[in-house]
């Protein structure tokens, strides 16, 4: 809208406002004069008519007492009149049309003789009607003729500026919204007949805009030679280059910044240097960059940035001071030292991995020598122990004795044997196994080793394939795996103790491979065994299969039971994962090799599982596992989706809170900072209700049937998983 219309706009509504107000003035001066008129009425019908009245009514004269009455009623404003005694109606005349009426009830009297005499009342009723309807009509005489005025008045304003001032202020506007630098535009002139000796404000401002253009455009060549040497220099430069307002927020980014905290310029201008420091640094940064105030520039330093996936970034870091027009900035140098970084962690991480193998390597050789020497000495004590004992009669006193030593000697013997089994020395028997059939017939056997107090529940996966196993040497570890799951369970007290085994066929991929040391990729059933019981403190998770390690009493374990199962489950070529929480409980799963019988079943399967199902959904990964949150980020990348992260619940829903685009919660069940993934899951839905959420965890479904939190609807990814299982699940929690 112009200026001028909004100018006459104003003098419109202020003449309307104005006659409005002036005409209800005048109609209320008006209707209080008729109020007026009507009271005078009342008193003159009063003071000078009611003394006829009372006579007439004295003398019971009614013929006159009618004509008294209406007249009344046929006199201006009065439309009902009547006379009361003893209050009841006598005479009456007229009817009441008005909605609004004033009247006046007086006492009728006589004095004869000297005596009053009460003759009753008379009731006069005035319309007003008749005022309204005329002051009506003249509010709208008044109202048209104000509007025919202030129609007239508004024109010839809107007119004049138009004529004198709006057409030129548009043509300043044009000229200065269309200023080209380095252009042969003409100089600003208006078209008006005003006379140059005599210039106004208007030649006033064309003066200083074509001034101002001149001005302009100099000081832009020199800008220009300037930039582009020093943008050359930002945006070429192998260093990360920012600039910041003082409140952090950014200016500026070169692309090798941009590049290493993963944010496009766009997102960077609504984004502020805190947000990329991590937030229990955030004071300190602030402090210092509060005190760059007293020097112009800091030093290098190492320090982790978080980038747009929430990726924790090792960086050099430095801040300097910068002035541009008259305000200070902050300007940022950063330097990515990821590669470096890694280099160190993969060569620690080489070495560490090398020290615990050699240390295996060497107590296997270690127990695998000894079992082999003791092993021949308990034979040449067991054997002579049988010579002897065929000789000795049945009632010989030193029969006893001789059964003692033998007992001993095969207790002896199966400690050997256990010792052959973790250096992987032992002699199998591996036949081709179906896992189903050999798991239901020890499930009885458990339930009464067990107890009553505790549910043995199995299931297995329709479709199972076979592997090649001993089976004797997979029942021991599997019973053997059920009492220390007992002694666990028992241990914890106060709770219904759950054990189950699960069985399914699973497929290691060289993503999960390379993320467990000592596995290879292939074809395996899984075996897996998890109670709900104490749970094994991440201290000593590492040394649990090392022989003669145990947390039992003196007297209660020897240390190699679970060797001896890390040591078979090896020499059959599979492979041992444990998943322990404290006060959780624990799962045992075992990778059996399955039999390779049909080999173009296999290639189906192989083929099969290159063909991932992929999005672009947007997932947050909650992990407090550094390792395996960073395999399952590249993992959905690589699958197309965009990738959040977060290592516990509290920084997971502060995510949350400031993502509006999240599609689905990838949560670890057991988490550290006191909120768990169910937990997390529900108070996000708190904001978001519609968020999809998948469970990840260690144990299978049916160990997790205890958990109720989780929900009968709850969807759960387990522990290790392929590439496929994590596609096909991800598509399966956000399609509902």
């Amino acid at each position: 809208m112009t200026v001028a219309r909004r100018l006459i706009l104003s003098i419109v509504g202020f003449s309307i406002v104005v006659t409005l107000l002036s005409t209800a003035i005048q109609l209320y001066i008006d209707y209080r004069s008729e109020l007026e008129v009507i009271e005078n009425r009342f008193d003159e019908v009063e003071e000078n008519r009611l003394n006829n009245l009372t006579y007439n009514i004295w003398v019971l004269d009614d013929e006159q007492i009618r004509i008294f009455l209406a007249g009344l009623v046929n006199s201006p404003y009065f439309e009902y009149a009547s006379i009361t005694d003893e209050g009841r109606v006598r005479w009456v005349q007229g009817a009441i049309k008005s909605r609004r009426t004033i009247e006046r009830e007086v006492d009728l009297s006589l004095t004869n003789d000297g005596q009053d005499f009460d003759l009753g009342k008379i009731r006069i009723v005035a319309g007003l009607n008749p005022v309204f309807e005329s002051l009506q009509s003249r509010a709208l005489i008044i109202l048209g003729s104000n509007a025919i005025v202030i129609f007239l008045i508004a024109g010839f304003f809107l007119f004049i500026f138009q004529y004198q001032i709006s057409r030129h202020l548009l043509t300043l506007s044009n000229f200065a919204r269309n200023v080209k630098l380095e252009s042969n535009q003409p100089p600003l002139e208006l078209q008006r007949s005003n006379s140059p000796e005599k210039p106004d404000e208007l030649d006033d401002v064309v003066s200083a805009l074509n001034l101002m253009r001149q001005n302009i455009e100099t000081s832009y060549l020199a800008l220009r030679e300037s930039e582009q040497y020093n943008r050359m220099l930002f945006e070429q430069s192998p260093i990360g280059l920012a600039l910041t307002r003082q409140d952090g927020t950014f200016v500026d980014a070169n692309p090798a910044f941009k590049e290493t905290v993963g944010y496009s310029s766009e997102e960077l201008s609504r984004r502020s240097l805190w947000d990329i420091i991590p937030e229990n640094e955030t004071q300190n940064e602030k402090q210092e960059v509060a005190a760059l105030s007293e020097r112009e520039t800091s030093s290098f330093f190492e320090r982790e940035i978080i980038n747009s996936d929430k990726k924790a970034i090792p960086v050099q870091f430095a801040y300097h001071t910068l002035e541009r027009a008259g305000q200070r900035f902050i300007g940022i140098s950063m330097q990515d030292i990821s590669d470096r970084r890694a280099s160190e962690l993969a060569l620690a991480k080489s070495e560490e991995q090398l020290r615990q193998s050699e240390k295996m390597r060497a107590v296997g050789e270690l127990t695998g020598g000894v079992a082999h020497d003791f092993n021949n000495l308990l034979a040449i004590v067991l054997g002579n122990a049988e010579l002897i004992e065929e000789k000795l009669p049945p009632d010989s006193p030193d029969l006893p004795y001789l059964k003692t030593l033998i007992s001993a000697a095969l207790r002896g013997a199966e400690l050997t044997q256990q010792l052959l089994a973790f250096s992987r020395k032992q002699m199998l028997n591996p036949k081709v196994t179906d896992l189903t059939n050999l798991v239901d017939k020890m499930a009885g056997m458990l339930t009464r080793v067990l107890g009553e107090s505790i549910e043995v529940t199995t299931s297995a996966q329709s479709g199972l394939w076979k592997c090649n196993v001993d089976q004797g040497q997979l029942e021991n570890a599997i019973l053997n795996l059920a009492i220390n799951a007992r002694d666990a369970i028992n241990s914890a007290g106060g709770r219904t103790g759950k054990l189950n085994i699960d069985i399914s066929n699973q497929i290691v991929d060289d993503d999960m491979a390379e993320n467990h040391e000592d596995i290879v990729a292939g074809e395996y059933v899984m075996l897996s065994i998890a109670d709900n019981g104490t749970g094994i403190p991440a201290e000593i998770l590492d040394r649990i299969f090392e022989p003669f390690f145990t947390t039992k009493q003196v007297g209660e374990g020897t240390g190699l039971g679970l060797s001896m199962i890390y040591g078979f489950v090896k020499q059959s070529g599979g492979h041992v994962l444990v998943y322990s929480e404290l006060d959780i409980g624990t799962t045992v799963k075992l990778f059996l090799p399955r039999v390779q019988g049909d080999r173009a079943g296999r290639e189906e399967v192989m083929t099969t599982d290159q063909q991932f199902k992929t999005g672009t959904e947007t997932i947050l990964v909650l992990e407090d596992d550094p390792d395996v949150r960073e395999l399952t980020v590249l993992q959905l990348k690589s699958l197309g989706y965009r990738v959040l992260q977060a290592h516990d619940g509290s920084s997971a829903l502060d995510v949350i809170s400031k993502e509006d685009n999240i599609d689905l919660l990838l949560s670890d069940v057991v988490l550290p900072g006191g909120l768990r993934g169910p937990e997390v899951a529900i108070k996000a839905r708190e904001s978001k209700p519609n968020l999809n959420v998948l469970f990840m965890s260690g144990y299978t479904q049916n160990a997790l049937e205890s958990h109720t939190e989780l929900g009968d609807s709850a969807l759960l990814l387990n522990k290790p998983f392929r590439k496929k299982d994590l596609a096909e699940k991800i598509r399966e929690a956000i399609e509902g």
